[in-house]
């Protein structure tokens, strides 16, 4: 009976070992490391675009006009996208014989676009008054789009919206000839060479798209986790982990 006692005894022992040495390999044992390369987080985001009316003017042009020699300059506009651009020519007739109603002076004015084409508007002095004006509207009919832009930041965005397709800077800073002519109403020829010409002033005003963006967060797009990724719960430790697990557990103690 004593030396099935001793047999036993040695079958535990050697279970015991084994059951150490088994849960050993199970907490030392590590999955391989993926060698996949996780997703960039790049905070893509999708903007929505926006475009307002405004309104810009320059400075008015105050002039003279000869009978021989025309008023000719060139101006632009500073800004893109532009939807139209006016010009309001008025004068007034200082030389008008037989009560007013004769001799009034007619004046043109041209207008050449940066697209080449001339745009050209004539119309004589009123009688009586003398007084005279006219509107000449350009309409480079220039829309931009409103397709939605994609970018990781509000500024990125911005510079996107003053590229094209949504930016036309075709007419921007481009020079637009202005030349204003004065045919001389009166016949007889005193009054003619009294009659030299007409002052005048030409406003010119413009309406452009001025654009801005606004974050869609039920479109955006890309990856915007700003969640830093779980710490690993083994680094900076200065014992192996299988280590710490066999102390918390009690395993391979004995009794």
């Amino acid at each position: 009976m004593k030396s099935l006692k001793k047999n036993d005894k040695i079958i535990v022992i050697v279970a015991v070992v084994v059951l150490v040495i088994a849960g050993i390999g199970v907490v030392m044992y590590q999955s391989p490391k993926s060698t996949t390369t996780p997703p960039t987080t790049t905070g893509v985001k999708t903007y929505d675009v926006y475009w307002t009316l405004r309104n810009g003017s320059l400075n008015t042009i105050s002039d003279f006009a000869g009978k021989k020699v025309s008023y000719q300059t060139n101006v632009a506009i500073p800004f893109g996208n532009i939807k139209t651009i006016t010009f309001n020519l008025t004068w007034t007739d200082d030389h008008m014989t037989l009560l007013k109603r004769m001799g009034l002076d007619i004046l043109t004015l041209e207008v050449i676009t940066p697209d080449g084409i001339p745009r050209i508007e004539t119309r004589r002095s009123k009688p009586l008054t003398g007084e005279g004006t006219f509107l000449l509207t350009i309409s480079p009919n220039i829309i931009p789009p409103v397709a939605p832009i994609t970018a990781d930041s509000e500024q990125a965005a911005i510079a996107k919206l003053m590229q094209k397709p949504y930016y036309d800077d075709s007419w921007t800073n481009k020079n637009i000839n202005v030349t204003v002519n004065v045919r001389i109403g009166e016949m007889r020829i005193l009054q003619k060479m009294r009659d030299t010409g007409n002052t005048f002033d030409l406003k010119i005003s413009y309406q452009y798209y001025a654009g801005l963006v606004k974050v869609d967060t039920t479109k955006s797009t890309g990856f915007d986790d700003t969640t830093p990724p779980p710490a690993d719960p083994w680094e900076n430790q200065t014992e192996p982990p299988w280590m710490s697990m066999i102390i918390n557990t009690g395993c391979g103690r004995f009794v």
